[in-house]
């Protein structure tokens, strides 16, 4: 989940195969990748009857991201409440409706722009992180290592990382880390998973053994659908205490611990826009324009040309999340064919390509009547006067730098493509 997309949707060869057998061992090789200045995908397996996966993403050995399946949509929106309560508050949270919130590529680019501080969102990075090492720890912890957990090593290309993404220092988590397992251990929690949702089992011995104001708050919160780490953000102290004061019912049975299901999402692709006009004083958000099935130009057909798959899985997330048709063309040479077939509204198109390049493509494009008055944008990562004349001489509209960004697109999207009719119901 807290990974960017360019380098998490991507199934990057494995360059080598470990094994450690202590918690020591695991985080000696954490350690070395910081240390060696990895970059790459760390990944971590365990052989159990849930086959628990994780990924740690490293740039010159410094953390930018991890992912767990283990609810990655609660652990997001819980590190977002902590760290981005300015982002968190928009969300919608309403009961068995989809939480509304900013992926990692939005907020990182709002922190770029200066929009969100920095610090706000190293932290993000940190506390995501440190939930999942945790969470490694302790499998594999309980499962006493018995056959192992099995580390592979995948090394990403530098330039398919952006250097501007946050990072923090994988030395500093880990130890930490290490400390609060230490400590959840010493509490005698060892056993115990903070992903896991407190239910009171037997309430009337329940409410016989603590005090009428406990039995209150009790009910409040342990009622099965918040993990105690929700609770935990909720109640604003770490899982720890919490966990350490129930921990006596739980052992009596009078409570009990169980297994949630993830949280619904739905991303926003635009940043969320707060309204503190409502007469309620209650901030409400709205969407900027996001196409929707109701927006004139959510049917629209979006082509992107480009021989980068990390790009074209780029663009093809950020335009289907958005509500547009995506056609993807890779292959320069069947370009004119594809799109006469496809037929979009606006075409993206990169700039440096093999055997034919951009200027050649657009003026190609520009050849067949149809795509005349069809707006083509070109992409490039070299934003000179010279391309963009050049680019202006084949026809092209307009002009995209790289690289690719949710709010650049959306925002060209918005200026270049002509609102589509809409046909009216009898």
């Amino acid at each position: 989940m807290l990974a960017p997309l360019s380098v998490r949707s991507t199934h990057w060869t494995i360059t080598k195969h470990d094994v450690v057998f202590t918690t020591e061992e695991l985080l000696k090789r954490i350690q070395n990748c910081a240390s060696q200045q990895f970059t790459g995908q760390l990944d971590f397996n365990i052989t159990n009857p849930q086959q628990q996966q994780w990924q740690l993403f490293f740039s010159v050995g410094s953390l930018i991201g991890c992912h767990s399946k283990v609810h990655p949509v609660r652990r997001w929106f819980r590190q977002l409440s902590l760290h981005c309560p300015s982002v968190a508050v928009n969300a919608v949270t309403q009961e068995g409706e989809p939480i509304q919130y900013q992926d990692y590529e939005s907020l990182a680019t709002q922190a770029k722009q200066g929009q969100i501080p920095l610090g706000q969102m190293a932290a993000l990075v940190q506390g995501h992180t440190s939930e999942v090492l945790f969470d490694i720890i302790q499998a594999g912890e309980q499962q006493n290592y018995h056959s192992g957990m099995y580390l592979s090593y995948r090394i990403i290309p530098q330039d398919s990382i952006d250097l501007g993404w946050v990072v923090v220092r994988a030395e500093r988590v880990w130890q930490q880390v290490f400390q609060d397992w230490q400590a959840w251990q010493k509490a005698g929690l060892a056993d115990i998973s903070p992903n896991l949702a407190p239910k009171i089992l037997q309430a009337d011995q329940l409410r016989q053994q603590t005090s009428p104001s406990a039995y209150r708050n009790l009910t409040a919160f342990a009622d099965g659908k918040q993990t105690l780490r929700d609770l935990a953000v909720k109640l604003k102290q770490s899982p720890l205490p919490l966990t350490h004061s129930i921990a006596p019912y739980i052992q009596k049975n009078l409570i009990g611990l169980i297994e949630v299901e993830d949280l619904k999402r739905s991303i926003l692709p635009r940043k969320v826009v707060e309204d503190k006009s409502n007469e309620n004083g209650k901030l409400t958000s709205r969407k900027s324009s996001r196409p929707s099935s109701s927006s004139k130009s959510a049917n629209a057909v979006i082509a992107y040309i480009d021989d980068s798959r990390i790009d074209t899985q780029m663009m093809g997330y950020i335009l289907e999340e958005a509500g547009y048709k995506f056609v993807s063309i890779q292959d320069s040479v069947q370009a004119l064919v594809k799109l006469l077939e496809n037929k979009p509204d606006l075409i993206f198109l990169d700039l440096v390509m093999p055997v034919a390049n951009g200027y050649e493509i657009c003026s190609q494009i520009r050849r067949v009547s149809i795509f005349q008055d069809i707006p083509v944008i070109i992409l490039t990562g070299n934003d000179g006067i010279v391309d963009r004349v050049r680019a202006k001489m084949v026809g092209a509209s307009g002009f995209l730098p790289k690289p690719i960004t949710q709010q650049k697109v959306l925002s060209t999207l918005q200026k270049y493509l002509p609102i589509k009719s809409v046909p009216m119901s009898n």
